[in-house]
């Protein structure tokens, strides 16, 4: 009997060790499910943002063709040739364009911060969520629910990585409105911002540049149209939006 309650206490401590490692393995195995499970969650984040920037790029092309479709068909009915078609202005016929109010003007002039539309309640969601939402309002052309969505975000997430691109919708928004003056003051306050380093991410700056010699072409200043033209090569040479420019320039031959 004495001999096996001497045992007793060799037996535990011959087990402590195994039961330590056991213990360890167990921490090594979750930590490494861990380490996995961030990787996963950081490629999920990458494909979430170049999904974004995908539908950015798809919507887009899509405004881009509804655009010229309209341009052709005001071509067929009327005769007018390609540089003689006036701007299309999309402005629904229950609501008609707001008359700019000297707050909103400030909003999108260089170097101001966007403020809210007073009166209008608003509820702040997640960035991506929030952006989602926008893009979506711009894709079956509700521009102004768009245009407001857009300027919500800049202002709940001035910093995102989706703030330019919130810039970028807004200034084609007032473009497909007809309204080239505010159009081009949003896209000068996005190139202010980028070239200032004021924003985080500046992917929409090529085409910030195209809008501007587009604005310029169609308002017949080819001085400057052909500057920005310039600027976009220059510094965006293989982009998207410099292959746009120099196709849109053979277009109007130029």
């Amino acid at each position: 009997m004495k001999k096996v309650l001497l045992a007793l206490p060799l037996l535990a401590v011959a087990c402590a060790p195994v039961s330590q490692d056991r213990t360890s393995e167990r921490v090594s195995e979750l930590e490494l499910k861990l380490t996995r499970i961030e990787q996963r969650q950081e490629e999920l984040e990458k494909d979430l943002e170049e999904t974004n920037r995908r539908i950015d790029r798809l919507t887009e092309i899509l405004s881009e063709l509804r655009l010229d479709l309209e341009r052709i068909k005001l071509r067929i009915e009327t005769g007018i040739t390609e540089r003689e078609i006036p701007k299309v202005t999309r402005i629904p016929e229950e609501k008609k364009v707001p008359t700019p109010g000297e707050e909103e003007i400030k909003v999108i002039r260089p170097g101001e911060e966007v403020k809210p539309e007073e009166g209008k309640p608003e509820e702040v969601k997640d960035e991506d969520t929030a952006y989602r939402e926008a893009i979506e309002l711009y894709s079956v052309k509700k521009l102004y629910e768009a245009r407001d969505a857009f300027l919500n975000f800049i202002k709940h997430f001035p910093q995102s990585k989706y703030t330019d691109n919130a810039f970028f919708w807004i200034g084609r928004i007032y473009y497909e409105l007809g309204d080239m003056g505010r159009a081009e003051s949003v896209f000068k306050s996005l190139v202010e911002k980028c070239e200032n380093g004021k924003l985080p991410d500046c992917n929409k700056l090529p085409d910030a540049y195209f809008q501007l010699m587009k604005i310029n072409m169609d308002r017949g200043n080819m001085d400057e149209a052909n500057r920005y033209y310039s600027i976009l090569l220059e510094k965006f040479p293989t982009s998207d939006a410099a292959i746009r420019a120099r196709e849109h320039k053979n277009l109007m031959g130029e």
